[in-house]
């Protein structure tokens, strides 16, 4: 699925899947991180006891995409979580500052690899995950709805170089592509892993239960239903590992 338009700043493609091969001009992919890394959704990378390692699912997920000819990659979100979320695995965390560390992380990874981070900025907002991003300088082009949506996100102190909307309009600036990539191989398993063994996350030992994906249930909450990783949220829970990640 993609849009294929033309602005007077140039061709834009935006996809919701990576291409079979490559496309002309400025590609854009809008796609959950855990449809490129099995597991490793928004809410897992929220849930991370070590937050830094968002920047190695970004660098790890831009290497993937640069390899595939993407030039800018939309994700994230500028809301929090709330119990009455139906899709919470779209949501980073209940904290703006930790939904903004992460989104700064996590783009400084995909810059590394060469692919432009494009914050998604539509649907709810919470002004207090912009401020945070303005006060750690993470400024990066937005993806949003109208240029209303922008002015009021520029009310709060964000002023960026490029902003999208979703009809694929280039309301600000000028689609660039950066021209280095990674130069070195990732294993992109390893990051994987390493990434969902970091957000084990312990809820109440008393509840015999592991929840996969559902941060609202169960005893101990994990982001995928693998056998090695139920494994170790059994061992958390019967008090013979230490959890590993932060409750979302």
């Amino acid at each position: 699925m993609f849009l294929s338009f033309l602005s007077s700043l140039g061709q834009v493609a935006l996809l919701g899947e990576i291409p079979e091969g490559r496309l002309e001009g400025f590609v854009v992919l809008k796609a959950p991180p855990d449809q490129i890394l099995r597991g490793v959704s928004l809410l897992c990378l929220g849930s991370l006891g070590n937050l830094n390692l968002a920047r190695s699912v970004g660098l790890s997920i831009g290497t993937i995409l640069k390899e595939k000819g993407i030039d800018g990659y939309v994700f994230g979100t500028m809301d929090t979580l709330r119990s009455s979320d139906r899709k919470p695995l779209e949501k980073i965390s209940s904290s703006p500052y930790i939904t903004a560390q992460v989104l700064t992380l996590f783009a400084q990874g995909l810059s590394l690899a060469g692919v432009v981070p494009i914050f998604d900025a539509t649907g709810q907002v919470n002004p207090d995950v912009v401020r945070a991003l303005v006060i750690r300088k993470a400024t990066y082009p937005l993806l949003v709805e109208d240029k209303e949506k922008y002015e009021y996100l520029k009310s709060l102190g964000y002023v960026t170089s490029l902003v999208m909307d979703v009809a694929g309009n280039v309301l600000v600036g000028k689609p660039f592509e950066f021209p280095w990539s990674y130069g070195e191989s990732v294993d992109h398993e390893k990051v994987r892993r390493t990434a969902l063994e970091n957000a084990v996350v312990l809820r109440d030992r008393r509840n015999p239960e592991i929840s996969v994906n559902d941060p609202w249930k169960g005893g101990v909450l994990v982001f995928s239903n693998e056998d090695w990783l139920l494994k170790i949220a059994q061992e958390v829970l019967e008090g013979k590992r230490s959890p590993t990640g932060r409750s979302p």
